[in-house]
């Protein structure tokens, strides 16, 4: 290969994005899509894999999936959801630091587990797991209803503000409401289906609230101020 053929190719591959403004955009909104999808795709591939899979029961909730052969699932998806949130850089830093405890929180739901369904005794790391699972959806949130709202003014047209803000009130109160129900579900109601339900009911609110703001960004000239 001729050194001018060689230059070219890597001139090339260094030039994928127009500019480097467009490169680091872009990365900011793949992050963006990562956690939005792990909290899709969660409970999709646990429903699929539990009937895929004559070893792996259906469970009453997503955590309790801990215990099959799913487990890796459920902590692989849950910890990534919380690396994005902690890489995620917020748009001010009290929406990043409601982010990132978040992230911590969807770390260590991952990583202390609920109850064995097996056994049917509660332990103290149910309890933790119970709790910090509640406060990743607060935390989440709390970042909805203080900053969600902070790039709407970019967008030219007056309606599609207002469109905006009414989507993200309902998404909030949906990110609130959806948590404390599973919790006290958690405690007050036999194991069924209805926990796994709405579990991933409030899952999909967030990665609802994800979507949308994405798609915000790219009408608004909010992701200019990114870099």
């Amino acid at each position: 290969m001729s050194e001018s053929t060689s230059a070219r190719g890597l001139s090339a591959d260094a030039t994928w994005c127009e500019a480097p403004a467009d490169y680091i955009v872009q990365t900011y909104f793949v992050l963006r899509l990562v956690i939005a999808g792990g909290a899709l795709l969660l409970p999709a591939v646990l429903l699929l894999w539990a009937a895929a899979d004559p070893v792996v029961p259906m469970q009453h909730s997503i955590s309790a999936f801990y215990y099959t052969r799913a487990h890796g699932v459920f902590v692989g998806a849950a910890v990534a959801i919380g690396v994005a949130l902690l890489a995620y850089r917020g748009y001010t830093r009290g929406s990043n630091l409601l982010l990132n405890t978040a992230g911590i929180f969807a770390i260590v739901v991952a990583l202390v587990p609920t109850t064995d369904p097996s056994t049917g005794v509660a332990d103290p790391g149910n309890i933790i797991h119970a709790v910090v699972a509640l406060a990743f959806f607060i935390f989440a949130a709390l970042s909805i209803v203080f900053y969600g709202h902070a790039t709407v003014g970019d967008i030219p047209d007056p309606r599609s503000q207002r469109r905006y803000r009414a989507v993200y009130r309902v998404i909030t109160a949906t990110v609130v409401v959806l948590p404390v129900i599973a919790f006290v579900l958690a405690w007050n109601v036999e194991h069924d289906a209805t926990l796994f339900i709405v579990e991933t009911a409030a899952l999909y609110a967030f990665a609802t609230f994800w979507l949308i703001k994405t798609y915000e960004l790219s009408r608004s000239h909010s992701q200019l101020k990114i870099i």
